[in-house]
């Protein structure tokens, strides 16, 4: 019987760290880490006469949500710390050095068999080491990937397009209103897809310019205010319909309608129509165009002014230096009606400065910028 030996790597309290940046060349390859980070060592070590090579990790600081937090992940092997996520540099460390003892510990319990990617350590460590060398045709890899992993996901996002949207009031009618729902063939439907039609609906939702909502639908709303209602909805989002379809009757389960049949005596005179509309929908040339540049590659910018440089810091985001002293964020999104170009003042992008449709716009304006923010500096200084 073999006795599992426990990882020296949990032992690890604290490492030491090497910093890098932009401009110290220690920055790991690759779009997946921080443009600013810390480097670390995790020692290598030998469990019940499996060899473990040493790693190296990378931890820096990345904004999700609002939320500033540290993410880890691993460099040059073929592990990836996917799921090392904590709001201080030092849990995710704890996460990450967790994370690689249960791994090996793993690995070193299992059979030979059971685990052959985990019996050949160090040829896989030295074979990360000769790509790493050939940093030139990692990157084309990497590239590589990336646009297959795109194109999956454009494919996926045409695959999931609704094809039907429908009507569907809510009993009691007085006080129930109507929603309009755009499904897929399915049957399935996105929360963005689920639009109340006699309401204003959340906070700062974007409404008919027309005023055709109603508090409630007793006020005055029938059958063709719902239709302009929903039209004016589907080509917001970017969907028509059909060629010849026209909204109809839609009839639901045999419960469903029995139900609704013992109501209508008692709904208001007037509003007796269908329960439930549909009509056959597809996605407008703006909407194909806006998924080809939500899924394709990453937009170039332009040339930039003297002094300034750009460096990738996520998918669609950079970070903009000027005279090698002062930092933004720039971002891409696309949108329908027009892509946006956000320069921020902080690498957390909670603070915006301007938006833009293009990011030329916004990049002439950082010379500028830097000479405010030197006056600013030197005004206080003479205070």
């Amino acid at each position: 019987m073999t006795t599992q030996a426990r990882s020296i790597v949990r032992e690890i309290v604290t490492r030491s760290y090497r910093r890098y940046t932009p401009t110290n060349s220690s920055a790991p390859e690759g779009t997946e880490y921080g443009v600013e980070g810390w480097l670390f060592d995790l020692p290598g070590e030998t469990l019940n006469g499996r060899r473990f090579p040493q790693a190296t990790y990378a931890a820096y600081q990345v904004s999700e949500h609002g939320m500033l937090f540290w993410q880890v992940r691993e460099v040059g092997g073929e592990r990836r710390q996917y799921g090392s996520h904590s709001t201080t540099r030092k849990g995710a460390l704890a996460l990450a050095v967790g994370h690689v003892a249960t791994q090996r510990e793993k690995a070193a319990a299992a059979p030979e068999s059971a685990a052959p990617a985990t019996r050949d350590q160090d040829t896989r460590a030295r074979g990360a080491a000769s790509r790493m060398a050939a940093e030139g045709g990692e990157r084309s890899q990497l590239s590589a990937t990336m646009t297959e992993r795109l194109e999956r996901m454009r494919a996926g996002q045409l695959a999931a397009l609704p094809t039907v949207a429908e009507i569907r009031m809510a009993y009691p009618l007085a006080g129930g209103g109507a929603t309009l729902r755009l499904m897929t063939a399915e049957g399935s439907t996105a929360e963005r897809h689920m639009i109340p039609l006699t309401e204003q609906g959340a906070a700062g939702r974007e409404n008919d310019p027309a005023g055709i909502y109603l508090d409630a639908i007793t006020d005055g709303a029938n059958t063709e205010g719902l239709l302009i209602a929903a039209r004016w909805h589907l080509m917001r989002l970017g969907f028509n319909y059909a060629r010849g379809a026209a909204w109809a009757p839609y009839t639901g389960s045999a419960s469903s309608e029995a139900q609704w049949k013992e109501w209508a005596p008692m709904l208001p005179e007037g509003h007796r129509w269908p329960h439930t509309v549909r009509v056959a929908i597809t996605a407008t040339a703006e909407h194909l165009a806006y998924i080809d540049r939500m899924y394709g590659p990453t937009p170039e910018l332009p040339d930039l002014p003297a002094g300034v440089s750009a460096h990738p810091s996520g998918p669609r985001s950079w970070q903009i230096c000027y005279a090698n002293r002062r930092f933004w964020q720039l971002s891409h999104r696309p949108r329908m009606g027009g892509d946006v170009w956000t320069l921020y003042a902080d690498p957390a992008r909670t603070k915006s400065l301007a938006r833009a449709a293009s990011p030329g716009e916004l990049l002439a304006t950082i010379p500028a910028r830097d000479a405010e923010a030197q006056a600013r500096a030197a005004a206080r200084k003479g205070y």
